[in-house]
């Protein structure tokens, strides 16, 4: 069972993130704001925004644990595996911790039966939830250095990331409770609300056993990344 004593539940304001969301939307979509037609369409997305705004609720739950032990490229968490194929590269005597979050954006989506209206709905949606794993971040990032033996943070790594298999999504709702943020797993593995992402951050003592970024739409094989000539460099930005 679950130790709640430990999660973490954040609510943050949609005001907290939108300018961060904002540039995500205008970067997905391309728009110029300096071309007539792109300025109409994004007058069209702004008010799409109005209408989901006000069903957004903004949640995130976090906790730390510190990892039990190693198998090749998988981490036991409470007796809980994770695999990842990046997790190769790293050791057990390295890692300090890792902090596991789950955040949603809620039910984000629009009432239009326009499809145009719809994928600027999608837009937000996924903007949204990126730009509140960014403020979750800062939240994390702020609880590891406040440590006396504070770790350096990972990037974020979750299912389809740095070749982490989707299926890892019921393993780690077993590490969070994912009813503090009332996010659930449907028959198929899927998380209900859709706008909704789960991954975990490690705290390590060396930060040159961590994955490049380019790594991190890597989709990995049965291999993992033991023989790719990325893995023995980090690019840092």
């Amino acid at each position: 069972m679950t130790d709640l004593k430990d999660h973490q539940v954040l609510h943050i304001p949609i005001e907290d993130i939108y300018p961060v969301a904002e540039e995500y939307f205008l970067s997905t979509a391309r728009f110029d704001l300096n071309n007539e037609k792109h300025m109409r369409m994004w007058s069209r997305a702004l008010e799409i925004y109005e209408e989901l705004r006000n069903k957004a609720d903004l949640k995130a739950v976090y906790r730390y644990l510190v990892p039990e032990r190693k198998e090749g490229k998988v981490f036991y968490f409470q007796g809980v595996p994770i695999c990842c194929n990046a997790f190769e590269m790293l050791s057990l005597e390295n890692v300090k911790g890792a902090y596991f979050y789950l955040l949603t954006a809620g039910k984000v989506y629009t009432d239009s039966e326009q499809l145009v209206d719809q994928l600027y709905g999608d837009v937000w949606g996924t903007s949204l939830v990126d730009a509140l794993r960014t403020k979750v971040g800062e939240h994390i990032s702020s609880a590891e250095s406040s440590k006396e033996d504070a770790g350096v943070l990972s990037e974020p790594f979750g299912p389809g990331y740095y070749g982490m298999p989707l299926e890892q999504t019921a393993e780690l709702f077993q590490i969070i409770d994912a009813s503090l943020v009332d996010v659930y797993l449907s028959s198929g593995g899927m998380m209900v609300p859709q706008k909704s992402v789960t991954g975990l951050y490690l705290s390590v003592k060396d930060s040159t056993q961590l994955p490049p970024l380019s790594c991190e739409s890597c989709i990995g094989g049965t291999s993992g990344c033991a023989f790719c000539n990325r893995s023995g460099v980090r690019e840092d930005v």
